[in-house]
């Protein structure tokens, strides 16, 4: 028996994107970036993730904390630059001050009255912890740990370089396209557009030695590549690719480590970002790799954009999986339904 899509109306509409961004995304980890950059006391790194500000910083104490990047007075932005070194984050608004373990600890010429709190108006938290040099993010309170979250990845990708052994390139590549980020997690769990889409990528795979299997109750989707010798100059003679639900992608190998954050930004637009770490690689490789990495995104964002283009025109309402090449796909729509609860 063949299995439909979900409907196209949900990759349009406004109602399912609210649902999502709390049912899923705020109850997932999210791959907020790397811990370089982390490790002294008052370092700090803002991001937009998921469509939450949040910044991670180091405290006095050593501890990694996170909480979103929101005054408590009147809700200014509170670090408006990318990273940075402090004892207190001031807001550029009315200066009310916060230590980095998210207590308020200054209200200039605000004039308390007896009653006033300080204490009840410090920064709201973020679960944060790391894994294998990435900083993760959750913004709901309630949920599995990392460890439990990540389920199969580390013991996968145990045989592989780490971030710990290779050195983390400066660029960081971002996408965006016109597509929902379903269209595009779809298509990242299947390789029967590999042919069509990615003329380098397929070339530079073994597919008789490829393989694709779900683990994990079909939250993790991994790819066991093998390279022919288009590839393996690159990225060593065997891989993985995975991707975890819902947006946390990974690209491992002998040289190299990739982690890639997808993240919804409207029922119509998403973002791909995109870290990269080498070994052993020129100056001329690493940039292929670079070069190479955003062409695949930019691949699949733009058939990505022309499925989002006919689901918005409602001639296109459902389709059929293939029981050969699209049963991954089938998994990840299920947990989409689960957690929609529709």
């Amino acid at each position: 028996m063949l299995i439909e899509t979900l409907p196209a109306s949900w990759y349009v509409d406004e109602s399912i994107h609210a649902r999502e961004r709390e049912a899923i995304f705020a109850r997932n980890w999210a791959l907020f970036g790397p811990a370089e950059g982390l490790s002294e006391a008052g370092s700090w790194r803002a991001e937009t993730v998921n469509g939450w500000p949040v910044f991670v910083a180091r405290g006095e104490d050593g501890q990694l904390r996170a909480f979103h990047n929101v005054c408590r007075h009147r809700g200014a932005t509170l670090l408006r630059e990318a990273s940075g070194r402090c004892r207190l984050a001031v807001c550029p608004y009315h200066a009310w001050s916060y230590d980095l373990a998210g207590r308020l600890v200054r209200t200039p010429n605000f004039g308390e009255a007896a009653t006033f709190d300080r204490s009840a108006y410090g920064l709201l938290p973020v679960a944060v912890d790391t894994w294998g040099g990435l900083v993760f993010v959750r913004i709901s309170a309630d949920g599995a740990s990392l460890l439990e979250w990540l389920g199969s990845i580390p013991a996968l990708a145990e045989p592989f370089a780490k971030t710990r052994d290779l050195d983390l390139h400066g660029d960081r590549i971002a996408v965006e396209g016109a597509c929902n980020w379903k269209a595009y997690c779809d298509n990242t769990v299947e390789g029967y557009h590999l042919p069509t889409v990615h003329k380098r990528l397929n070339a530079a795979i073994d597919r008789d030695n490829t393989s694709i299997i779900s683990k994990d109750g079909g939250r993790l989707v991994v790819f066991d590549v093998t390279y022919a010798s288009d590839g393996s100059g690159l990225r060593g003679a065997k891989g993985i690719w995975f991707y975890r639900f819902p947006g946390f992608q990974g690209v491992l190998g002998s040289r190299i480590f990739k982690a890639d954050r997808i993240e919804p930004i409207s029922p119509g637009r998403m973002r791909y970002s995109n870290w990269s770490w080498y070994r052993g690689l020129s100056p001329v490789e690493i940039e292929d790799s670079q070069v190479w990495s955003k062409q695949i995104a930019e691949e699949d964002i733009g058939i990505c954009e022309s499925v989002q283009w006919n689901m918005a025109t409602g001639v296109y309402t459902t389709g059929v999986l293939s029981p050969v090449q699209e049963g991954h796909i089938a998994g990840i729509q299920r947990l989409v339904r689960e957690a929609v609860e529709m």
